[in-house]
């Protein structure tokens, strides 16, 4: 899809489903942690007369291109906006396990010309500004969401407080971690923390994806911070360390799924 290089938001929010082996586990093996994850983003509104119909025909088009080139596909998540000012239709997320294979695999699409055809396809459905981020996870429950379009995301937009460095992230992360894994069906599915790589001085410092299973389960989780010792200490620890925007979406993923 068509990038607007003059494009005013870097809004919210890259996408999900990582198995990672939590850090933790490596510092007691004395061993260095895992390199964080990277999300390529895009969000996009429709052309004029375009809609989900025509994103679905650009997405087989893609993967039938990407089969000739030899190219394996990154897993990718479509986002629909819900609720909060997006000033987007959708997003859309390719999951790489590092930063190093985005890399690889943006150098190896520029260089097929069965990839470009798909830029023109993806082009034609909509415009977009693009994004990248390194993702680590904060938090991983038992039960890993459907990402069947009911999944639902809350996106934390943040700025560190004046004062407040970057070192300050890992224990609140740990606040987080803690308060969910002690919450029972109150808690989150997911949590995870995205560091922009690209962007200007509007860029968000930091964005936090806070993934439920739906509506009811992100707001039960809202109850639980509202209303418990334990959450509203959380809630205090986070307000002291960010400033943050929110938005509210759906989530389903679009390519792969294993």
């Amino acid at each position: 899809m068509e990038i607007n290089k003059s494009a005013r938001k870097l809004v919210c929010a890259m996408s999900l489903a990582f198995a990672f082996v939590g850090v933790n586990a490596f510092a007691d093996a004395h061993e260095a942690p895992p390199p964080p994850g990277a999300l390529e983003g895009f969000f996009c509104s429709y052309n004029d007369g375009k809609d989900r119909g025509d994103l679905d025909a650009a997405t087989d088009f893609y993967q039938k291109q990407a089969a000739k080139a030899g190219i394996d596909l990154p897993d990718a998540f479509l986002w629909t906006a819900n609720k909060g000012q997006v000033g987007v239709d959708i997003a859309w997320f390719n999951v790489y396990e590092s930063l190093v294979a985005f890399g690889e695999a943006d150098d190896a699409s520029l260089g097929s010309t069965e990839m470009a055809a798909t830029q023109a396809r993806f082009d034609s459905v909509g415009s977009c500004n693009t994004v990248l981020g390194a993702v680590t996870p904060v938090y991983q429950g038992e039960t890993e969401p459907a990402f069947d379009g009911s999944t639902s995301v809350a996106t934390y937009a943040c700025n560190l407080r004046p004062g407040v460095g970057f070192g300050s992230l890992g224990d609140l992360n740990d606040h987080i971690a803690a308060f969910n894994a002690g919450m029972g069906e109150d808690a989150l599915s997911a949590v995870f923390q995205v560091v922009p790589q690209v962007g200007d001085q509007r860029t968000p410092d930091v964005v936090l994806f806070a993934v439920s299973e739906g509506t009811t389960a992100w707001t039960r989780h809202l109850n639980a911070i509202a209303t418990t010792p334990a959450g509203q200490a959380t809630a205090r620890h986070f307000n002291a360390v960010l400033d943050c925007g929110v938005n509210l979406w759906r989530v389903e993923q679009i390519v792969g799924g294993e």
